[in-house]
């Protein structure tokens, strides 16, 4: 088999990795919530694919609970048609008692809100 034939698809979201998308995040950034989630959004075209962070703090429990929650997000958000721009999602520790499909309709919500806040317009 050839080496294309092995390739992985390309991510539809990258992470936020350099400092000065966070400033940016901080500085620019319109924050929704829903519920027990936050998502702080900068709507940008030129940040395509869209780019995304979490905010899990120690407070929602053991690393083992946070990273469940993050691979969880990232397999949600994945799966949606998230707008080109940066997105830092956070929560409550009661965040971490959502069930899969309570997170994906929380995360649907954010993206809906973000999409009619001042962030879009």
């Amino acid at each position: 088999m050839t080496k294309a034939a092995h390739a992985s698809p390309p991510d539809l979201i990258r992470r936020v990795c350099d400092r000065a998308s966070f400033a940016r995040l901080r500085r620019e950034g319109v924050r929704v919530r829903s519920d027990v989630m936050w998502c702080s959004v900068v709507a940008d075209s030129s940040v395509s694919p869209p780019q995304v962070a979490f905010a899990i703090g120690r407070a929602v429990g053991p690393a083992v609970t946070r990273n469940q929650l993050r691979r969880r997000l990232r397999a949600i958000l994945g799966a949606m048609d998230v707008p080109d721009g940066l997105y830092l999602f956070g929560g409550q520790p009661s965040m971490s008692e959502l069930t899969f499909a309570e997170l994906e309709t929380r995360a649907a919500a954010l993206l809906d809100a973000a999409q009619h806040s001042r962030a879009y317009l």
